[in-house]
């Protein structure tokens, strides 16, 4: 495709279908939504800016590398502490209040296991459990192979075993 053209609906077409999936792993990265936006942004500029040099078939890899990079670029100028939002607590308003607090301490548990995850077994293993993305889709987004990404979820899921005990189903 002659990206002169038609750069305007080839953009269009590739930020609708890597948005989603660039800002929640640049917020897995993160922890911070906002910082998530911002950078998306950053990234999908830099996207514009180098059309003529892309190729169809290594874009997503090439999103990922951008907003990996630009990741680390900012956490370069800052430290961040990573802090997770719970989605449990919009359901448990009818529940006891013992549940709720049992409920509270084992999120408060399983945040600081996930933070306390290497930066690559954290990505794939939020972007699997959370997003629903398959090992072969990660892969191919983040430009490594199948096996990669199962040795890092494997680790990824050692770790939070030993953190929060296997009666947790992860």
């Amino acid at each position: 495709m002659n990206r002169d053209s038609g750069s305007k609906i080839w953009f269009k077409d590739i930020f609708n279908q890597h948005y989603e999936y660039i800002r929640n792993y640049l917020y897995y990265l993160s922890g911070d939504i906002g910082l998530a936006e911002d950078l998306v942004q950053d990234v999908f500029l830099q996207l514009w800016e180098h059309r003529q040099k892309i190729k169809n078939d290594t874009v997503a890899p090439y999103l990922f590398k951008i907003a990996r990079n630009s990741f680390l670029k900012n956490r370069r100028r800052q430290k961040y502490d990573l802090k997770f939002r719970s989605t449990y607590f919009d359901h448990v308003e009818h529940e006891s209040p013992e549940f709720v607090i049992e409920l509270k301490e084992f999120d408060d548990k399983l945040q600081a296991a996930i933070a306390g995850l290497p930066d690559k077994c954290r990505v794939i293993f939020l972007m699997n459990r959370i997003d629903g993305i398959t090992y072969r889709e990660i892969a191919a987004k983040l430009g490594v192979s199948n096996k990669a990404i199962e040795k890092q979820m494997s680790k990824a899921l050692t770790i939070l075993r030993k953190k929060l005990g296997k009666k947790y189903n992860l």
